[in-house]
């Protein structure tokens, strides 16, 4: 798992964190970056992200991004899934939707598409019904540091659940703390000022994720947070925060826990920028061509979500090992 800190700044001064501006290590970052330049300043410079959940092989995909702001991560998406592919991005704020809408002819004629492969919907997280999103819509739901300020994420969890096809994959960054708040902390106008006031305890939002249906969710990256307000630190009485990039997958008939089937899985390094190796999460890593021993149910989300064709999936389940223990 990555937990290198690359701290950037914040608006307000009170809080550093490694929050991924610029694509996460494992993208292709040239591609990613050739992209990043071809934005409208007015698109990236609002950008207030606090991870990178750019999702792999979703050429021809439909994609949503939930609280999207001015688009930059919608056209990074657009740009990845092509003329063929569609992203949908979603914000309450009519002002951030006006930036984002400005830019879409201007962009799409950098892409080279000669269609729009790109809306924008104002909407809520937690009634996407609202907004009009309909049940196994999409292929891949996104977030950038909006899913918490939700109010109720239960619900949300389980709007984004819906909406997605089977197979599909909620792939996305928030801020998280590692204990319960102090009572009247979520009030402090400073933790407010700085949009943490959503930040939830990750242990407490895993049993909300489980709850909506996502039964076996993957922490793909950590990155620390370090507060350099003195008074701030303080109030916060040693509660520490970390940007946090998690995948879920709407697959069925997953187990609570990995289980150890003798299964291996082997990357043919077909995604496209990943031709050495890919990162499915902080724990499963393949490299091209090796065998790699995989739990039953790493096994099961690689064979039934995008991934599949990418990948060669070795063994069944007609016979139980016990706990997996991942190889070291």
């Amino acid at each position: 798992m990555n937990t290198s800190p690359n701290f950037a700044h914040f608006s307000g001064g009170a809080f550093h964190f490694d929050p991924g501006s610029n694509p996460p290590a494992h993208m292709p970052m040239s591609g990613l970056e050739k992209v990043l330049r071809q934005l409208d300043a007015e698109v990236v410079d609002h950008f207030t992200g606090c991870g990178s959940p750019i999702p792999e092989s979703i050429k021809g995909c439909r994609v949503l991004d939930l609280g999207c702001g001015t688009g930059r991560d919608v056209y990074l998406c657009a740009a990845l899934a092509g003329p063929k592919g569609f992203v949908m991005g979603l914000d309450f704020e009519d002002e951030s939707l006006m930036i984002a809408r400005r830019h879409v002819e201007s962009t799409m004629e950098k892409f080279g598409h000669t269609e729009p492969n790109v809306a924008f919907r104002k909407g809520s997280i937690g009634a996407l019904g609202d907004a009009g999103l309909a049940e196994e819509d999409f292929d891949v739901v996104i977030s950038n540091r909006a899913f918490n300020l939700a109010d109720k994420k239960l619900k949300g969890l389980r709007e984004v659940y819906r909406v997605l096809k089977p197979g599909g994959e909620f792939y996305f960054s928030d801020v998280f703390s590692d204990r319960r708040l102090p009572e009247g902390l979520d009030r402090d106008e400073a933790f407010a000022r700085e949009h943490l006031d959503g930040a939830v305890y990750l242990g407490d939002f895993l049993r909300l994720v489980r709850k909506a249906g996502f039964c076996d969710p993957r922490i793909v990256s950590m990155s620390p947070l370090r507060v350099t307000d003195g008074d701030l630190a303080a109030r916060l009485d040693s509660v520490g925060f970390s940007a946090v990039t998690l995948r879920l997958f709407k697959v069925v008939e997953l187990e609570e826990g990995e289980e150890d089937y003798g299964q291996s899985a082997i990357y043919q390094g077909t995604v496209e920028g990943f031709a050495h190796h890919f990162i499915l999460d902080g724990i499963n890593r393949f490299d091209t061509g090796k065998s790699v021993r995989v739990g039953g149910n790493t096994a099961r989300i690689i064979k039934m979500s995008r991934f599949s064709p990418h990948f060669t999936i070795c063994g069944d389940t007609s016979r139980h090992f016990g706990p997996f223990v991942p190889p070291k």
